[in-house]
């Protein structure tokens, strides 16, 4: 009885290294892939893309617990991805030189959808986005007429950001989007953008906090 019950709750030493060389490796996979293609993922409504999340998130569970899942290669498997984040986060508080950027751009970055009531289509059609998906964000904000949006953003985790017409938009909050000095400047023309960007040398926010750079800034950086 013991040894049955033994069989499905617990898990040889072997079994325990090869859950957390399998743990390990599915980590690193699934964030490079989420890295690639998670902003596309998270912003599409197709049933398609759901079910590629879905079928990528049971693949990720059932490649972790080994060849027979096991209480004890659970627990196995939630220490091992709770040491990574740990491990990571810990390794993000340091003084570290930036990553290379991956082929083909700047990757998990905000991406601009809308500028001034103008919609960008590339980048709705590049995302796998729709007008009716756009309209619904925008409905969200209160937007009942593109002439009242002045900026609609993609964020990272896939939301629509919306900012109105008419409310001043300082430089900081263009800060991670793709591309942030030439939307500056469209806004700039279309009179959205009424603060100029910050010196390096400027007094911090308060607290005495360290001034944060302006859009323009961080793009001259990369």
């Amino acid at each position: 009885m013991s040894t049955d019950l033994w069989y499905y709750l617990g898990i040889t030493p072997a079994g325990a290294l090869a859950v957390l060389i399998s743990t390990v490796t599915v980590y690193f996979v699934f964030g490079a892939v989420l890295r690639l293609w998670g902003q596309r993922l998270w912003s599409s409504p197709r049933s398609l893309d759901l079910a590629v999340v879905t079928v990528l998130g049971a693949i990720v569970g059932r490649a972790t617990m080994g060849h027979v899942p096991t209480l004890a290669g659970g627990l196995v498997a939630l220490g091992t991805l709770a040491g990574l984040e740990l491990v990571f986060r810990g390794l993000r508080r340091l003084p570290l030189p930036p990553l290379p950027q991956l082929p083909g751009g700047q990757r998990g970055r905000a991406v601009v959808l809308a500028v001034d009531g103008r919609v960008r289509t590339d980048s709705l059609t590049h995302y796998g986005l729709t007008m009716p998906v756009l309209w619904s964000s925008m409905r969200q904000a209160g937007i009942s007429h593109p002439s009242q949006v002045a900026l609609a953003v993609l964020e990272p985790n896939g939301r629509i950001s919306v900012l109105r017409a008419g409310q001043p938009i300082h430089p900081r909050a263009l800060m991670g989007i793709k591309g942030a000095h030439v939307v500056q400047e469209q806004l700039r023309e279309a009179g959205h953008l009424h603060t100029a960007p910050l010196h390096p040398d400027d007094a911090g926010p308060s607290g005495g906090s360290a001034p944060v750079a302006s859009p323009t800034q961080e793009s001259s950086k990369e």
